[in-house]
């Protein structure tokens, strides 16, 4: 506990802190995880989830979920 915040409630620390809550902080962890996965860097676990890019475009990634 932190001298002067203990009558403050969790939300009310965390926000004095500068700090997420576990909830934000998980889905924080989670939506680098995908960016990762969908960049290449989990490239062993997910050959053949996505199909190659068709080309190079301006728009868009020309990443493509593959139907199985």
């Amino acid at each position: 506990m932190i001298s002067g915040l203990e009558h403050l409630s969790c939300e009310e620390r965390l926000r004095d802190l500068g700090l997420f809550s576990l909830d934000k902080r998980r889905l924080q962890r989670d939506l680098i995880a995908a960016f990762h996965y969908l960049k290449g860097a989990f490239k062993k676990d997910g050959d053949g989830l996505f199909s190659e890019p068709c080309c190079n475009r301006t728009r868009g990634n020309g990443f493509n979920l593959k139907k199985v």
